[in-house]
């Protein structure tokens, strides 16, 4: 292989794995964008539209509500079935629904069990937010151990090549030095050993001992 193609090849497999791990570490943030999304839009907003029942209800101790908490009441029960994502939810959410009129009305039983279910609608949503962090923490994990799997094999495949590099183009050419300074120094005889090495750092020690031969044949002659 001549010295060009093994410089490109060497730099070109670096750049390669770097630009490998670099779009892993972007596929990572893009499949975990999602799932912090999901949080967000789903459960939260379940959450907060159980967090507003209890508000209305909240303003008065005892006996009905108002009209405007009864709006509000209604609407947070509205928001919370449009946005249904576990199957529990549709159990408590009938429950919510069906004991809400008497609630706002004053009744104290409705609205003992209006604020469990509220309590359960949480609950659920909770857990759920729990799994869906769990779903998380694993791509983060599998995509941590994928970069630093990554990272690793980049630092071997840089020292294999470096130690190639250092076989077949920086030890020929030091043995190359120290035969010229060995025939600057007087030694007829020391030529350059066979190598691994490229095309044209062959080419250059072949053509290097030629001299030192035909230099050594003018010595002999004279």
């Amino acid at each position: 292989m001549d010295l060009k193609r093994e410089l490109l090849l060497t730099i070109g497999a670096l750049v390669l794995l770097n630009i490998l791990l670099a779009f892993g570490a972007i596929g990572l943030f893009v499949r975990m964008g999602p799932v912090i999304e999901r949080i967000l839009q789903e459960n939260v907003y379940s959450i907060v539209a159980a967090e507003e029942m209890l508000a209305a209800f909240a303003e008065v101790s005892d006996g009905p509500l108002s009209s405007d908490a009864r709006t509000r009441a209604r609407q947070a029960l509205d928001n919370a079935k449009q946005n249904v994502t576990e199957e529990q939810e549709v159990p408590t959410l009938a429950a919510i629904e069906r004991n809400l009129p008497a609630a706002m009305g004053g009744d104290s039983a409705a609205q003992t069990q209006l604020v469990v279910s509220i309590g359960e609608l949480i609950r659920i949503n909770r857990e759920a937010m729990r799994d869906v962090d769990e779903e998380a923490r694993r791509l983060g994990n599998a995509g941590a151990w994928a970069a630093v799997f990554v990272g690793f094999l980049s630092f071997v495949l840089s020292v294999i090549l470096v130690v190639r590099l250092q076989k077949r183009f920086v030890r020929p050419l030091i043995d190359l030095h120290e035969v010229l300074e060995a025939a600057k120094q007087g030694e007829r005889l020391r030529r350059c050993r066979p190598s691994d090495a490229p095309h044209e750092v062959i080419q250059v020690t072949q053509a290097v001992n030629r001299l030192l031969d035909e230099r050594l044949d003018r010595v002999l002659s004279e």
